[in-house]
């Protein structure tokens, strides 16, 4: 057993376990252990013993406690273009709803243990055997960085817990401190202490968005924007603020000093305007580099009822490869933030009003429940029959399935795009229904803290 005295002796060290491979560095024979192949600590043990030479054990201090460095092996995939992805979050201590209403952030063990964290970057690669995978760098972070973020991550799920609303909590919630489930299903659920409603068990995590951010920098150098927000919400609300009440192009007007005529693109031109790209926010701004969000308008009535539903980025067969636990879409709603620019596009007389006239009412920010991600998780294997078999009758579209929340519809012209798509073009897309964007609507209203 090393005993470290700095973390500059730490680093140092390290540096050793670059190439290896976990099966070389397993000199307890844990692969050879039934009990410990579905532990998903397990390549964590393996450094932590077999290259540290430190003892198993389950502490709830850090791992170099010493010197007050928390180790966690975190593995990444190659994107196309050979830069690298994170793959999961990183799972950080049981979240216990009864003591997590009297605790204060500074005092809490998720604190006291993950101030500092050593990332042992490893790369996946599926089909290969754990114990073949290679070790390609290493990374130590301080929270100390971001920990204004982290610390109103912790207060937004401590006061949703304090509100009763624990049953309602959603990784997409919060920026880089996740409350992530506990458990495969939704019967695995314990009691909650300001309402009798059960909650899924859960542990606080860093967000794969996160650490997809963290390992781009690391990767990249990249130099970002801080920001005084604390959260892409509140960041989007006070660039959208002064435009409330105003019509579409009466925003344009008061941005452009220009008039501009009615067009089909005028959300998006407005959404430009006050936004920029909003595809590389992620690249130049450090609150939206650490998390999953994605910026939509929608119309809406007087009664937060959308007039369009709602749609994502275009699919392929590729897209369902994985099976739906290890999926990129799974972790993508169990994570996403979606923040919509709702227009008034009918009145209280259910009257239309015409595009260019719309009123922006509000932004609401939408997360997805463990329920909601299992819904959709059965809409993703219906099109994982669908393809297995090459029979289009069996996708699952809103014409098949009409009270599923999530189905698929066409991304364009409609022509034979579910045939198509069979054929592996990318011209459908997944789709909320408007029952279901009401229902997350209302829902938004009632528990979101921000001003409106």
């Amino acid at each position: 057993m090393i005993l470290f005295n700095s973390i500059e002796e730490l680093l140092e060290a390290t540096k050793g376990i670059v190439g290896k491979t976990f099966g070389e560095l397993d000199k307890l024979g844990f692969f050879e252990q039934p009990s410990m192949r579905k532990d998903k600590g397990l390549l964590g043990k393996i450094v932590e013993t077999g290259f540290y030479g430190y003892p198993n054990n389950n502490s709830a201090e850090a791992d170099f406690n010493n010197i007050g460095v928390e180790l966690k092996a975190s593995g990444f995939t190659r994107r196309q273009d050979n830069t690298w992805s994170a793959k999961e979050r990183i799972s950080l201590s049981q979240i216990h709803y009864k003591r997590l209403i009297e605790e204060e952030f500074d005092f809490s063990s998720v604190v006291q243990k993950n101030r500092k964290i050593l990332f042992i970057w490893y790369e996946y690669i599926k089909g290969v055997q754990k114990k073949d995978f290679v070790i390609h760098s290493f990374q130590l972070f301080d929270f100390t960085e971001v920990e204004d973020i982290i610390k109103n991550d912790y207060y937004l799920i401590q006061d949703k817990v304090k509100r009763g609303f624990a049953h309602l909590l959603s990784e997409g919630d919060t920026v880089i401190l996740g409350a992530a489930t506990k458990g495969a299903n939704a019967a695995d659920t314990t009691s909650q202490p300001c309402s009798d409603i059960p909650a899924k068990r859960r542990a606080f995590s860093l967000k794969n968005s996160f650490i997809r951010g963290v390992l781009n920098k690391h990767q990249d150098g990249l130099k970002l924007q801080s920001t005084l927000e604390l959260s892409p919400e509140q960041w989007v609300w006070n660039r959208v603020k002064t435009y409330k009440g105003m019509t579409q192009l009466e925003i344009l007007k008061a941005i452009d000093g220009i008039e501009h005529k009615v067009s089909k693109t005028l959300g998006g031109m407005i959404t430009k305007r006050i936004f920029g790209d909003i595809n590389k926010l992620s690249e130049t701004h450090e609150i939206f580099n650490m998390s999953n969000y994605d910026i939509k308008s929608i119309p809406i009535d007087t009664d937060l009822r959308p007039l369009e539903k709602g749609t994502f980025r275009p699919l392929s067969r590729e897209d369902f490869e994985e099976d739906w636990e290890d999926s990129e879409w799974k972790m993508y709603f169990e994570g996403v933030t979606i923040i919509y620019l709702a227009y008034i596009g009918k009145n209280r007389d259910k009257k239309e009003i015409p595009h260019g006239s719309r009123i922006l009412d509000s932004i609401y920010k939408i997360t997805f429940t463990t329920e909601d991600v299992e819904a959709f998780g059965k809409t993703y294997k219906r099109v994982q029959e669908a393809l297995a078999s090459n029979d289009m009758e069996k996708l699952p579209t809103a014409s098949n399935y009409k009270n599923m929340p999530m189905v698929l519809s066409t991304k364009g012209s409609i022509g034979d795009a579910y045939k198509h798509f069979i054929e592996g073009e990318r011209n459908v897309c997944f789709m909320l229904n408007k029952d279901f964007i009401h229902k997350k609507l209302l829902q938004a209203q009632k528990t979101q803290q921000f001003n409106r």
